[in-house]
């Protein structure tokens, strides 16, 4: 009966309805307080030690002095003479040419050569602490030893271009004010000095391949003439007026311009005897073209217009035939003429075909001389080419020599380091500004790292979504009281914060046993240590005090305590009973609360699991089931001991007590895991000695809020 009424209980075998409980992937910038809140001891331990170690540091280190040199880089000198063969190289980009300068100041070759100088293998000391770790740890040979001074050099050196400008400060650090002036100096004029050595060094090799080159070009280019002009004697090949000629060549132009002559003169005289021959022109028109014997015909042209125009006023007969005396002496003048010159037409052609005959004999001759000029030319190419380069060599080496001797040196010195009055370092506020961040910065990962690996329940909404289960009470942390004390605390101290927590979770308790707050509660653990019997005793005063007969029954058989911190006595107690010695009458005692009944642990037994799983066990709840309004078992924790499991099946609800700050989340994991493998129907979870001053970590923030205290 007892079994089939605690079936019928609502929620048996179900858990709290469970939200959503994925985490959502979005920044909460809450949490992240949260955090800092909750490991804010250890940022400031943090802080708090990197700024003794940083005042411990800065007040051990050495004074350290800087030395500041000023020098100007010109991108290009000024040129005095026009001489590309001494650029160095494509520096269009302004940026890279000063990187290299400055690279070049902080070159290993310009350390040694400050170092041999000013004779700095004994006195150049480091001036940091890790210098002088370094030091200890160093190699004896002469070589190590040179590479170890260098770079003792270029630690403490350093290269600032100053905005806007083309200046840059060399600055050198030392704890000598005096060597650290001195090296500055050094630096700069050293980097001076190889500068204009690199300058000369060009011009030097400059010169020399450019002598080199000279004499090369000089006898190529007398070998390439003395070639050619014994390839001109040889096919007969000479100058004429300025001009390569052969006899071939001169014929053929001389016979080309005989036959454009003979073309041009037959030309002038075919004209001649086509208008003269044209008797619709006018005779002036015919004698104009004529040199010979133009006078005569001119005479009696002029005549015979003469006699036209008089017979035209009076004509007559005598005038008739003296005009046609006239006209016959005309026509036989010219046609005497045109005799002659188609005569000279035949000449001239004779002559132009004589010529081109020439022409053609001439071209053969031409053609078989052409390879020869070819010859020719190409040597005579090869001789010009030859001699404008020993010309162009000569006169580069000419602007060489004159450029490497006024060009000004493109690095100058502005202003000398002078030796420093006031330390540059260690400066105490900067460290201390320093290490306060770093501090913080170290604090606030070490924070999250430990949160981050810190698995202890610190927080009331991870707990319900990592457990699926729901916070029903929040007991605060009480502070210099006694077991016995904090058993009965509820009844003692009904104002304070751990009687009202206790109230608040019967009334939870309440809508969980609805069958007029009749059940069996069970009250344990993950592991021991987490309050689960001061939670028992605590609760069932609490019932007990609302006028509930309460049975409490301690069923831990292994680690009894209920006898102690509520007065009872141990000789007679539950494992008797359920070993079969002892009734009921005897077995339930009488406790200082009213309403509150205990049956103690007893004497412990050998097997507590075989006992508590026994028929007897089951008989005991069902006899005190009738008896009292509730009863509230007390058990072992649950990882490692089977009781756990046993009574969470006998009851009607599990309640699991966790305490704050110190149950891990993955014991707390698998100690849920364990309950449900066993079907208990857990109820929730009672959250147990909880700092109410930090209480807004869990959630709550009325640690101060259960009574009003009025002032006396």
């Amino acid at each position: 009966m007892q079994q089939d009424k605690r079936n019928m209980l609502p929620n048996r075998g179900n858990q709290f309805p469970r939200s959503d409980t994925r985490q959502r992937d979005t920044l909460d910038l809450r949490e992240f307080w949260k955090t800092l809140v909750r490991q804010k001891r250890l940022i400031a331990i943090t802080v708090g030690v990197t700024l003794l170690l940083t005042l411990l540091f800065t007040l051990v280190s050495k004074n350290v002095y800087r030395a500041t040199a000023t020098l100007q880089i010109e991108r290009e000198t000024a040129r005095v003479v026009d001489s590309d063969f001494l650029s160095s190289g494509d520096i269009r980009d302004t940026r890279d040419f000063y990187q290299t300068q400055f690279e070049l100041i902080r070159s290993r070759t310009l350390a040694a050569k400050v170092i041999e100088e000013l004779k700095l293998n004994e006195t150049l000391e480091n001036t940091s602490l890790f210098g002088h770790i370094k030091q200890w740890f160093g190699d004896d040979d002469p070589r190590s030893k040179q590479t170890a001074l260098e770079n003792k050099l270029l630690d403490k050196l350093s290269v600032e271009p100053v905005k806007n400008s083309r200046l840059v400060a060399v600055h050198y650090e030392s704890s000598d004010p005096e060597q650290a002036a001195q090296i500055a100096n050094a630096v700069v004029s050293t980097f001076q000095r190889m500068n204009t050595e690199r300058r000369v060094d060009t011009t030097t090799d400059a010169q020399e391949y450019l002598s080199q080159s000279i004499k090369e070009a000089k006898t190529r280019a007398e070998e390439a003439e003395k070639r050619m002009t014994q390839y001109a004697q040889e096919h007969g090949i000479f100058q004429l007026d300025g001009q390569d000629a052969t006899t071939a060549s001169l014929t053929l132009q001389k016979l080309s311009e005989e036959l454009v002559q003979a073309q041009k003169q037959r030309f002038e005289i075919e004209s001649k005897y086509a208008v003269l021959s044209d008797k619709g022109r006018a005779l002036a028109d015919r004698i104009g073209i004529l040199e010979d014997g133009t006078a005569y015909l001119q005479t009696l042209g002029m005549q015979l217009e003469k006699l036209k125009a008089q017979e035209q006023q009076q004509p007559s007969a005598s005038l008739r035939k003296e005009i046609s005396n006239v006209e016959t002496k005309i026509e036989v003048a010219v046609k005497t003429k045109l005799t002659s010159l188609k005569g000279e037409v035949e000449t001239a052609k004779n002559k132009e075909n004589l010529t081109r005959e020439g022409i053609a004999r001439a071209k053969s001759a031409a053609m078989l001389e052409q390879d020869k000029t070819i010859a020719y030319n190409t040597l005579k190419q090869e001789a010009t080419t030859n001699q404008e380069l020993y010309q162009n060599l000569m006169q580069r080496l000419k602007e060489v020599g004159v450029a490497g001797g006024v060009a000004a040196n493109n690095v100058a010195i502005i202003d000398k380091a002078q030796v420093p009055i006031d330390k540059f370092k260690p400066s105490l506020p900067t460290n201390l500004t320093f290490g306060a961040l770093l501090g913080l910065l170290l604090g606030v990962s070490a924070a999250f790292l430990r949160d981050f690996m810190d698995d202890r329940v610190k927080d009331i909404a991870e707990l319900e979504r990592a457990t699926q289960l729901p916070v029903l009470g929040i007991v605060p942390a009480v502070q210099d009281q006694t077991p016995e004390q904090l058993a009965t605390l509820t009844i003692r101290e009904p104002r304070s914060g751990v009687a009202e927590a206790f109230r608040s979770l019967r009334t939870a308790m309440r809508f969980i046993l609805n069958d007029d707050n009749k059940g069996i509660i069970f009250v344990t653990s993950a592991h021991a240590g987490e309050g689960k019997s001061t939670t028992t005793a605590n609760l069932a005063c609490a019932y007990a005090n609302a006028g509930n007969r309460v049975l409490l029954i301690d069923a831990d058989l292994r680690n009894p305590s209920l006898h102690k911190t509520l007065g009872g006595s141990n000789e007679v107690g539950l494992a008797n009973y359920l070993g079969g010695y002892g009734d009921t009458t005897t077995l339930v005692q009488a406790t200082n609360v009213t309403n509150l009944s205990l049956i103690p642990a007893g004497t412990l037994p050998d097997d507590p699991a075989e006992l508590l799983a026994s028929a007897q066990m089951e008989g005991l709840l069902a006899t005190a089931h009738d008896n009292f309004d509730l009863i509230i078992l007390d058990g072992p924790p649950v990882l490692g001991l089977a009781d756990a499991i046993i009574l969470a099946s006998l009851a009607d609800t599990t309640l699991l007590t966790v305490r704050a700050e110190s149950t891990q989340m993955g014991t707390l994991s698998n100690a849920l895991k364990r309950l449900r493998q066993s079907h208990a129907n857990l109820s929730g979870i009672l959250l147990n000695q909880v700092d109410m001053r930090r209480g807004g970590r869990f959630g709550y923030d009325y640690a101060d809020y259960y009574y009003y205290q009025p002032s006396k």
